[in-house]
């Protein structure tokens, strides 16, 4: 049983598991979310695609490393759901790029708005996970700006296959592939920042 954790198409998911499959070899899809830290705890998200046989048997495996774990579908559905995962983030994150720098040149004291916000419906993983970040200016990378300009790839080219409309998913995908344009490509995601500084004519450490 080969567990591909990796994030890549769920196209390539699904024409590996046919070629696994043609030399004895069964395959789940089980790509992950929460980051470094959620690496760390042992808390991710696993989603996985393939068999509900082959998922029950790597459930023990699973259960070491993470604690909300779904069979989504049949093979490439794990790395479906992953896409949509990274699309959620993507977006998210430059929600609260926006709000930060909107917050802070309206005066407001960043630090207690981002406590308020994160204890109401604008609340998110993201937020509390990245907080931090913006508030320090921090960009030490935990999930890189190269790695999600891939994955905002594969999930509009996954869009496109399917054709679903992603209009705020493709603009996001544009900010982040121009950060990474100008050089902040080894930076954390949160350095989406950046990029709404530069567009606001704020000062960018």
């Amino acid at each position: 049983l080969l567990i591909d954790m990796s994030s890549i198409t769920p196209q390539t998911s699904v024409d590996l598991a046919a070629a696994a499959a043609e030399r004895g070899l069964r395959v789940l899809d089980a790509p992950v979310s929460g980051g470094e830290a959620g690496a760390i705890e042992a808390v991710l998200s696993i989603m996985v695609g393939g068999p509900q046989e082959d998922f029950d048997a790597a459930y023990p495996l699973f259960e070491a490393l993470g604690t909300t774990i779904v069979r989504c579908g049949p093979h490439g559905a794990g790395q479906t759901v992953k896409a949509a995962n990274q699309l959620i983030v993507a977006v998210n994150l430059q929600a609260c790029a926006e709000a930060v720098v909107f917050l802070e040149k309206s005066g407001v004291d960043l630090t207690a708005a981002l406590e308020v916000l994160g204890g109401g419906l604008a609340g998110s993983t993201v937020l509390t996970r990245k907080k931090t970040n913006f508030l320090n200016r921090d960009f030490t990378p935990g999930f890189r700006i190269d790695l999600h300009h891939k994955d905002m790839g594969i999930v509009t080219d996954a869009a496109r296959t399917v054709g679903a409309a992603l209009p705020v998913g493709t603009l996001v995908a544009s900010l982040v592939a121009a950060l990474r344009a100008q050089g902040d490509g080894g930076l954390d995601h949160s350095a989406l920042l950046r990029g709404v500084e530069r567009l606001s004519g704020h000062t960018t450490v």
